[in-house]
């Protein structure tokens, strides 16, 4: 199949349609939604807590990237979970403090920052049920 054909999704006789993936595992993604939903609650209401800069914009930002990510495992357990559905509540994840670590007193919410990253990433792999 040529590039120009799979950019415009030609058939030719090369062509064995288009990839069929296996079904996700509906229970188990539904566990796994409902931890990293608890994940974010933790880490979400303890960034919310002084001595946490709840006044800082940037800060105000990353909770609401958060919340969206914690409001995305909801509405995702109430429809037939999908990769696409799984990638977009975990694309946008990323740990709240960079290389240096947590400034001094907010070193508590690193451990619930690892656990949310720990438990997007598991979101993102295949589980043995859907592998082909």
């Amino acid at each position: 199949m040529g590039l120009f054909d799979k950019l415009f999704r030609r058939n030719t006789e090369d062509d064995d349609g288009p990839a069929v993936s296996r079904p996700l595992d509906q229970e188990a993604r539904t566990a796994q939604l409902t931890e990293l939903e608890d994940a974010l609650e933790a880490l979400v209401t303890a960034m919310e807590t002084p001595p946490s800069p709840t006044e800082n914009p940037g800060w105000q930002g990353r909770i609401k990237d958060y919340r969206w990510a914690q409001g995305g495992c909801l509405m995702l357990k109430k429809t037939v979970i999908t990769r696409d559905g799984l990638v977009e509540v975990t694309a946008g994840l990323r740990p709240l403090f960079g290389v240096d670590g947590p400034p001094e007193g907010l070193g508590h919410l690193a451990a619930l920052s690892d656990d949310v990253i720990a438990k997007a990433r598991v979101l993102e792999a295949p589980l043995p049920s859907e592998q082909a």
